[in-house]
């Protein structure tokens, strides 16, 4: 049972018949944090497992006092010694609670709902199913404990629709931290001008397909995704989670290249569709930038899960891609530079060749850009 639970991905635990914990999968430990399943307390009764800090750092006092309440008449009818025997368990902690509760048996299974603590981000609802375990005989054995979103299915099934690797890659993000990363920023050339030559269903229609196209590059080749405003995208490919600098550069300049293709298919599938759109009307410019110290991390509200970074180098890298003209990709000599010579070779580039020019001398540059980062080594990919 315990293979099976792992192969499927649930966070779960198991008790023996005794009510010790005997198994948790690497999805709690995940959620816990914990390298070593010891650690939260194997072979420990229930009642010791509760007590472990582990455990009352991941669920809030109400939902343990409201697990207390249902568990502990059936925890009595399972443990040999009575009540004298749970405080001894609980360690003196629980007495009176222990003296007001009555025996009951347990149901084969039963449901129940907790709040769920990750550090300091908000709580949220988790549902439980506890169901018994017998063996072919029909011999009580224990006990399986399986946890799940509380999120109505219909609801689920939009949430599921991601990449699972980048949302893997969104949650090693969940402690905020500096983080060396290549930066990619993208975004529709003259949108305005686009937006009104297009119906709002066709524009609308235009822009979810760029982006969700872009998304798909992105996790493609090992980035995440960042905030998306308006027409724009960006993105970040780490270096720990693509083996090394180069590796996160070279992962960024095979997305920029690959936005290029993507956003052709996509203009032109919604020009087939509109006479009022020439495919040569859209351009999307791209560019990328290296960010050696980027602080980076998780921003989770009611409304969204986002991934952020705080760094002048986000800014240049804005400014890098608001230079860009008529479907350019801009990389600057910084990300350039992090690229082994078997990651060069493979991109069809070789930085020692490369001729430069600082953002303030390129003909598309802004004010705001010359000002904020006038003096970035950029080139044409």
């Amino acid at each position: 049972m315990a293979r099976s639970l792992e192969e499927a991905g649930w966070a779960a635990e198991l008790y023996d018949a005794d009510w010790k914990l005997v198994w948790v999968s690497s999805e709690i430990l995940e959620l816990t944090g914990e390298s070593d399943p010891a650690e939260l307390g194997y072979g420990e009764h229930v009642l010791e497992h509760i007590r472990r800090t582990t455990f009352q750092n991941m669920i809030s006092a109400e939902s343990v006092a409201s697990l207390l309440e249902v568990e502990l008449p059936m925890v009595l009818h399972d443990t040999p010694g009575g009540k004298e025997e749970m405080k001894r368990l609980a360690g003196g902690t629980l007495d009176e609670v222990i003296d007001r509760i009555e025996e009951r048996a347990p149901p084969t299974s039963w449901a129940s709902q907790i709040e769920f603590l990750q550090g300091d981000l908000p709580p949220i609802p988790v549902n439980l199913l506890v169901t018994r375990l017998h063996s072919r005989k029909g011999e009580h054995i224990g006990r399986l404990v399986l946890y799940g979103p509380a999120l109505p299915t219909s609801i689920l099934s939009l949430v599921a629709r991601g990449d699972p690797a980048m949302f893997e890659r969104m949650a090693r993000l969940v402690d905020p931290g500096r983080r060396p990363a290549a930066i990619l920023f993208a975004d529709v050339q003259d949108s305005g001008l686009v937006s009104k030559r297009l119906p709002s269903a066709s524009y609308f229609g235009l822009l979810r397909g760029l982006i969700t196209a872009i998304d798909e590059v992105v996790g493609r080749f090992g980035g995440v995704v960042g905030k998306h405003a308006g027409d724009g995208a960006t993105a970040f490919f780490i270096a720990d989670d693509l083996g090394s600098p180069s590796g996160a550069a070279r992962g960024a300049l095979e997305a920029a290249r690959a936005i290029a293709v993507v956003a052709r298919d996509v203009v032109k599938r919604t020009s087939d569709e509109s006479e009022s759109l020439d495919p040569d009307d859209v351009r999307v410019n791209v560019g990328v930038h290296w960010g050696g110290q980027l602080y980076m991390g998780q921003l989770v509200t009611g409304g969204r899960l986002e991934v952020t970074a705080l760094g002048d180098t986000v800014n240049e890298a804005a400014r890098i891609q608001q230079s860009a003209r008529d479907g350019q990709v801009l990389a600057s000599k910084s990300l350039l530079e992090q690229l082994r010579e078997d990651d060069a070779k493979a991109l069809d580039i070789d930085p020692d060749a490369m001729t430069y020019r600082t953002i303030e001398e390129l003909p598309g540059a802004s004010s705001k850009a010359k000002r904020d980062a006038g003096t970035v080594p950029v080139t044409t990919l």
